[in-house]
């Protein structure tokens, strides 16, 4: 009876093993997506190249590796749904899908990701806290032109390599990156639009591998220190294009291993242009200078108090204007204001000594000061204008305007449109007598030389064979040189 009982179970336990095995075969083959490739003895699932609409449904929960290559996905929005109870993930290839936009959260379910590669997408921004939760050992972004990055858009990431070729970077803060301070190791930023690399990153990050090659640097002082850094630690841009100058023009087209640290040179700054313009109840001082770098603007106050104008942010650009508005204009008779521009080649300083007008002018005077070396803000007071010039006010507005031009440094005044009619009337008088005068002189030159010729005609025609030909003439002298020559011709 036992043993009959023992042939029973085995059959049924047969049965149960050959279900389970079907049955796993069956959760096998519907667990790969379809028209993807699942290889046996493997947690890898591979959907590239697959011409597919969207992230497919029915990716196995225990998947290592996914990788969804070049797909260009109708819905163009990344988001945490796609990826939900995929807590085995480490390698994630989303490259070339068409992808704008990444959602807060995305991939915070995947805590084992390491792998991460969302290039040649066309990503616009990177908003707050998009990676945040993740312990990466790479993190690829390359080709994403335009891309944008919030200041935050690290937040919360961890990552030892970070790669952004081809994004047509202009500046990278290192606030953006401060959250990967202490993990990043490796830093690529090839072929984007770099002019300038601030020092601070050297001392923000202790990087093992950086890439810069393809970048239009201006090479100037402030790059010096990239240079230095460079040529002392060549196992850092190991493997890497060589960075290379795209300006000043004394630098163009050289790479960092065809100069020398002298050739990183800044100019000191030059003033373009310095306008004064007053009225009653109000004064406008403008002043713009020119430099490399583009030079900070300074307008000194007789008080001594400044206002500041710092450079544009746009690197192509390299003049700055400081434009400061006066309301009280009578503290003084006269009052010295000076314009100051700096960079780190050193500073220049314009100086205006301005008599303020009275409550209804009718007069005053300007005293100008060509640009002058200083090394200390602000200006000593005892600072005095070496030259001076007058200028009056206009006949229909209590208004004066200074113009001063110091790019030769040179002092140029403009005036008033009386001033220029009155200047257009006396050269076209000037040049009217000039012209009467040169053609009374060419008629008078005229006729002498008509009376001269007269005179030679004259003479040809008193020789002996035309003698005859003059007797007709009304000249009593002729007439007796003929009779004289008929009484000699006669014999006696």
């Amino acid at each position: 009876m036992k043993c009959v009982q023992q042939w029973t179970l085995h059959p049924n336990l047969g049965l149960c093993l050959l279900v389970f095995i079907a049955l796993s075969h069956i959760e096998y083959s519907v667990a790969c997506p379809k028209d993807c490739f699942c290889p046996q003895h493997s947690n890898n699932v591979y959907c590239s190249r697959k011409r597919l609409p969207a992230i497919p449904m029915g990716i196995p929960f225990n998947t290592v590796e996914l990788n969804l290559n070049e797909n260009e996905f109708e819905n163009q929005v990344l988001s945490r749904r796609n990826f939900t109870n995929l807590n085995s993930l480490e390698n994630l290839y989303l490259s070339n899908c068409g992808i704008k936009t990444i959602t807060l959260d995305t991939f915070k379910e995947l805590k084992k990701l390491k792998w991460l590669d969302i290039s040649k997408n066309n990503i616009e921004f990177i908003a707050d806290f998009t990676f945040r939760g993740l312990d990466l050992e790479h993190l690829f972004m390359n080709d994403n032109p335009g891309i944008q990055l919030s200041n935050k858009a690290f937040d919360g990431l961890s990552s030892r390599g970070l790669y952004m070729h081809r994004c047509a970077l202009v500046n990278l803060s290192k606030e953006v990156l401060r959250p990967l301070d202490g993990t990043l190791l490796a830093l690529w930023l090839d072929e984007n639009k770099f002019e300038q690399f601030p020092f601070s990153w050297l001392q923000q990050f202790n990087l093992s591998h950086l890439r810069l090659g393809n970048n239009p640097f201006h090479c100037n002082c402030e790059l010096t220190w990239l240079y230095r850094y460079y040529t002392g630690n060549p196992s850092v841009f190991s493997g890497g294009v060589v960075p290379s100058c795209s300006s000043p023009m004394l630098n163009r087209g050289k790479m960092f291993t065809q100069l020398k640290a002298e050739d990183f040179r800044c100019e000191l700054p030059t003033f373009k242009n310095v306008d004064a313009l007053f009225e009653v109840d109000l004064g406008k001082l403008s002043c713009t200078a020119s430099g490399d770098p583009t030079p900070s603007v300074f307008w000194v106050r007789p008080d001594g108090t400044t206002e500041t104008f710092y450079p544009p942010t746009e690197d192509d650009v390299r003049d700055n204007e400081g434009i400061m508005y006066v309301t009280d204009l009578h503290l003084k008779d006269s009052s010295l204001f000076k314009c100051v521009a700096s960079n780190p080649a050193g500073n220049v300083t314009f100086t205006l000594n301005v008599a303020w007008p009275p409550e209804k002018p009718t007069s005053t005077g300007v005293a100008v000061q060509h640009p002058s070396s200083a090394t200390v803000l602000p200006i000593s007071d005892d600072a005095r204008p070496r030259v001076e010039d007058s200028y009056g006010w206009t006949a229909n507005k209590a208004e004066k305007k200074l113009g001063v031009m110091t790019d030769h440094n040179s002092v140029e005044g403009y005036f008033t449109i009386v001033d220029i009619v009155g200047a257009v009337v006396g050269t076209f008088l000037l040049t009217l007598l000039v012209c009467v005068v040169v053609f009374h002189f060419y008629y008078k030159r005229r006729e002498r030389l008509k009376y001269e010729e007269a005179q030679v005609r004259n003479d040809k025609k008193r020789s002996p064979n035309n003698l005859y030909n003059y007797m007709a003439e009304p000249d009593e002298n002729c007439l007796k040189m003929i009779n004289h020559s008929n009484d000699t011709s006669i014999p006696s």
